[in-house]
This record gives C-alpha cells, sequence and structure tokens, in this order.
C-alpha cells in the first residue's frame, strides 16, 4: 500500500526570479532580492507590482474582483498570481528545483 502526502510548502525552495507575463509574452524578469514597485497597464486595467522582502505582489489593482490583489505575497518556487483580466500572470522560478514534491511510503 502506497501513501502520498503533498505538503506542499514544506519542500519548495524560495524563488529568487519572478517572471511577469504580459498577454501570454514574457514582460520582464526580476530580481526578488532588489526591492522596487511598478505599473502595469494592460486591457485597460492597471496592477501595481511590488518587489520586496524577498517576496512579489500585486499590491493594487484597478480590475473587478481584485483576486489578483488577495492572493498576497509569493516567494516559492512554481507559485503564480493572475490577473486574468489584464492578462498578467506572475510566476517565481527558483535558481534550483528542491529535492522533493512529495513524500511516499
Amino acid at each position: 500500500v502506497s501513501v502520498i502526502l503533498f505538503i506542499p510548502s514544506l519542500f519548495l525552495k524560495s524563488g529568487s526570479t519572478a517572471y511577469i507575463y504580459v498577454d501570454g509574452k514574457l514582460n520582464g524578469r526580476y530580481d526578488l532580492a532588489s526591492p522596487l514597485s511598478f505599473t502595469i497597464e494592460n486591457n485597460d486595467i492597471t496592477d501595481e507590482i511590488e518587489i520586496r522582502d524577498g517576496c512579489i505582489r500585486i499590491a493594487d489593482a484597478s480590475c473587478p474582483g481584485r483576486q489578483c490583489v488577495h492572493t498576497g505575497r509569493i516567494s516559492r518556487n512554481n507559485e503564480s498570481i493572475c490577473c486574468a483580466p489584464a492578462g498578467i500572470l506572475i510566476v517565481v522560478k527558483a535558481e534550483s528545483e528542491g529535492e522533493f514534491d512529495a513524500i511516499t511510503k
């Protein structure tokens, strides 16, 4: 009998780089160690992006619902934030993959 326990944040490495895509195209690559604030405008929507303390977040957005803002800060490998109305996707990537992604017994 095999049991698989998924513990998402236990084995995830902290990310070092955030990749921002706009309408599916890479818009920029940002080091999470360097504090920065900027805006991205697309589809008549403005997203305020903030990088601070090794994390990235959408600090404010003019989209309806603002789920992207409520996602909060991300910093771990493969975590993402999506602002679908603006066509913006932020993905964090670590320099190297973690050793484990699940535990089996």
